[in-house]
């Protein structure tokens, strides 16, 4: 064989494995690519229903706090209408009772009902002075008692260890 025929062999024979070798790695790859895609069409998926639900759950407690709503002011009437039948047909029986006072409408929020400053509550005891021990002082609710008896000394380190002498 001459040397040109070799050459044109030999370049046509690499041409052929490495178009073998890029269709088998395009055969390999391929199916992740797949996978890839699929993967994303779940996690699409998954976020729309994701989505769904935070509306849907939106959805349940905006009807709740309605609902809610609706039944505060139901009883709100209904004790309203007792309070005013209470006043008008027990009149010497009820004078001045703050259980029958009427509740404010929750169109009229300083309406007919006094309500009560209110005030969260304390995680402590408040002091009457401020000269008063605080309750988280050591000494709190613990009073001296004064002994007739002297304290006992303290021990020497003789005592503890032992005479050996």
């Amino acid at each position: 064989m001459d040397s040109g025929n070799v050459i044109w062999f030999a370049g046509t024979l690499g041409f052929l494995v490495g178009a073998l070798a890029g269709v088998i790695a395009t055969l390999l790859l391929a199916p992740s690519r797949q996978k890839n895609r699929d993967m994303e069409k779940h996690l699409s998926e998954k976020q729309n229903e994701l989505k769904n639900y935070q509306h849907e759950v939106t959805e349940h407690f905006t009807q709740t706090a309605e609902l809610l709503g609706d039944l505060a002011k139901g009883y709100r009437d209904v004790h309203n209408h007792l309070a005013m039948g209470a006043q008008e047909l027990c009149k010497e029986s009820f004078d001045n009772s703050p259980i029958l006072a009427s509740l404010p409408s929750s169109d009229d929020p300083g309406g007919a009902g006094q309500q009560l400053p209110t005030r969260p509550p304390l995680d402590y005891a408040p002091k009457s002075t401020p000269y008063e021990q605080g309750t988280l002082n050591e000494e709190y609710g613990l009073e001296k008692v004064a002994s007739s008896e002297p304290e006992p000394a303290s021990p020497t380190p003789d005592a503890i260890l032992g005479d050996n002498k």
